[in-house]
C-alpha cells in the first residue's frame, strides 16, 4: 500500500496518518503504532474527524512550558 506517492500528513507516538494516491483516487489512513494496522481509512474529512477523536494528543502534554495555551 504504501509507495512513491504517499506522503505522511501527521504523526504523533500514538500514530501517523498519510496520503495514498494522487488526483481522484486520493485515500487517507491512519497507521496506529500500538496495534500495528490500519484501523481508519476513506476521505480526508472522515479521517481527519477519528484522528481528533482518537489519536491527537492534549496541548497540555506537548507544549510544556509553553503558557499561552494553559
Amino acid at each position: 500500500m504504501l509507495n512513491s506517492i504517499t506522503s505522511v500528513v501527521r504523526s504523533n507516538q500514538n500514530a501517523v496518518m498519510a496520503r495514498v494516491g494522487a488526483g481522484d483516487s486520493t485515500v487517507y489512513t491512519i497507521f496506529d503504532v500500538r496495534t500495528q494496522s490500519n484501523p481508519y481509512t476513506g476521505t480526508l474529512n472522515a479521517v481527519k474527524k477519528a484522528w481528533n477523536k482518537h489519536y491527537k494528543n492534549s496541548r497540555q502534554f506537548v507544549a510544556k512550558g509553553n503558557h499561552r495555551y494553559l
